[in-house]
């Protein structure tokens, strides 16, 4: 079974500058994950998932997105590792 796919809206700090994203959000029982980046492998799908708080999440009408996240987004950066 596949989890529901939404999408969320966050803050991202880049270059020292505040930056609006928009990533797809899972949730896995009363844990969120934002999907940073995926891979098709055949009928497999490695995902990237980077947990959030769920508590900082706002359930939002609009077209584009259907969660605000009232925090900041940290994701990783692959180029450090």
């Amino acid at each position: 079974m596949h989890p529901k796919l939404y999408t969320v809206r966050g803050c991202v700090v880049e270059n020292g500058k505040n930056s609006s994203i928009q990533l797809d959000l899972e949730f896995d029982g009363k844990r969120a994950f934002v999907i940073w980046d995926s891979v098709s492998l055949g009928a497999l799908k490695l995902k990237a998932r980077v947990e959030i708080n769920p508590k900082l999440l706002k359930r939002v009408h609009g077209d584009d997105c259907d969660y605000l996240y009232r925090g900041q987004l940290v994701l990783p950066h692959p180029e450090y590792n």
